[in-house]
């Protein structure tokens, strides 16, 4: 497997007391736009982590996505490189009016889990949230400021996007 460069922690964009499992995340992402979906010729994420804590994997280690100048990065203070992208299940409000941090405390378990073997793993690996991505401020995903909560778990700052840039 080829080196990890970036982490990006997301959320699915859904009201916070949705159900959903990978199958969903892969018909949304591959659907043709004309029937509701995104037209990815892939799902945009690696990793789901579901309301109980659990982690499915749709795209697999052998697989990750290669982050291009079309994709996340802009220009010379863009970034490029290989990412796995592991969003859990919520991120808005129940009628997802706005965005909120619905994790329970069994995604926060996993998500931390991930993100600290993933460092173990890849040690130059830098972790940021979907928002901090250049042009997807405005996102407000994943509905908590990542930075801020990597620090409270202990996550070293060259780690942190915040603090590698």
């Amino acid at each position: 497997m080829k080196p990890i460069d970036y982490l990006i922690i997301q959320s699915t964009g859904t009201g916070e007391q949705q159900n959903l499992d990978k199958s969903h995340v892969i018909d949304k992402h591959t659907s043709p736009v004309r029937n509701g979906g995104l037209g990815f010729s892939r799902p945009g994420i690696d990793y789901l982590v579901l309301q109980d804590g659990t982690l499915q994997t749709i795209i697999s280690e052998e697989n990750p996505t290669t982050v291009d100048l079309w994709d996340i990065s802009k220009g010379k203070d863009g970034i490029t490189g290989i990412a796995k992208h592991i969003a859990y299940v919520g991120g808005r409000t129940l009628k997802e009016a706005w965005s909120k941090d619905s994790r329970t405390e069994e995604q926060k378990a996993t998500l931390e889990a991930i993100i600290k073997f993933y460092i173990l793993r890849f040690p130059n690996l830098v972790v940021l949230g979907f928002d901090e991505i250049e042009g997807k401020e405005a996102s407000e995903n994943p509905g908590f400021e990542t930075a801020k909560w990597l620090e409270e778990i202990g996550i070293p700052k060259q780690h942190i996007f915040k603090n590698y840039k």
